[in-house]
Parts: structure tokens; C-alpha cells; sequence
């Protein structure tokens, strides 16, 4: 991967860890935010996440880390070419749905399962 992009909440999650510089040291990280970050290794984005994805070119490698916020607007408009969700053994009661777009269909295809401890991945292409 060249570029991580998440949302305020999934960043501030990573904010938490001891260091979150480390978290992603080899890629480009962007948070979509209105808020000023003081974090090094993250830069804050305010603009809408399709528009800015166009602008990074077709060339790089960008992993969406988290959900719903920055994924929508790129399922929406056909830019994701794969989805590698990982499921862990944790019940929620409450949380923020994964999928949200329009009623558009999207296909993609099952490339594999990956096994990793209590968590089971799932690989799909476009």
C-alpha cells in the first residue's frame, strides 16, 4: 500500500496507541477531518474523499481503513477494486454500519480466506 485514508473516528482510534506514527510508517496517511491534526505521520483532509482519491491518480495503492464515511462516496462512484474485510469474534451492540451507498449493485468476486488467529478474512475483487 501507498496511502492509507480513514475517517475522524477510525483516526481516533489509532490516536490511542502508543506512537500511532508507527501504526503506518511505509504509506502516506490522511485523515478526513475538519479538524486540525497534531499528529505526525497523519495530514487532515477536507474535502470530499472521491474528489481528493481522483486527484492522487490512478497509479497508487490506497487501503480505506475503517468505514463507512470515506468508503461510500468511492463505492458510489466505481473506485474501489477490492474489499478485504476481517472479521472479529467481538458482538457490538451499537456501531457504524461498514456498507451504506445507494441501492447501486456491486458485484465483486470471493479470491480468498485467510485465516489469522480468532480473525478470518475475506478478499474480494471487482
Amino acid at each position: 500500500m501507498d496511502v492509507t485514508l480513514m475517517g475522524r473516528r477510525t483516526f481516533a482510534e489509532v490516536a490511542k496507541l502508543d506512537g500511532p506514527a508507527l501504526a503506518y510508517p511505509t504509506t502516506e496517511n490522511f485523515v478526513f477531518t475538519h479538524n486540525a491534526l497534531d499528529c505526525q505521520g497523519f495530514t487532515a483532509v477536507a474535502e470530499d474523499p472521491a474528489e481528493f482519491v481522483e486527484k492522487l491518480g490512478s497509479d497508487r495503492n490506497i487501503w480505506v481503513v475503517g468505514g463507512n464515511t470515506v468508503l461510500k462516496p468511492l463505492l458510489e462512484r466505481d473506485m474501489v477494486d477490492h474489499l478485504i474485510i476481517q472479521v472479529a469474534p467481538v458482538l457490538l451492540g451499537e456501531g457504524i454500519p461498514l456498507f451504506t451507498q445507494t441501492e447501486a449493485l456491486h458485484r465483486f468476486k470471493l479470491e480468498a480466506v485467510n485465516h489469522y488467529g480468532q480473525f478470518a478474512e475475506l478478499v474480494y475483487a471487482h
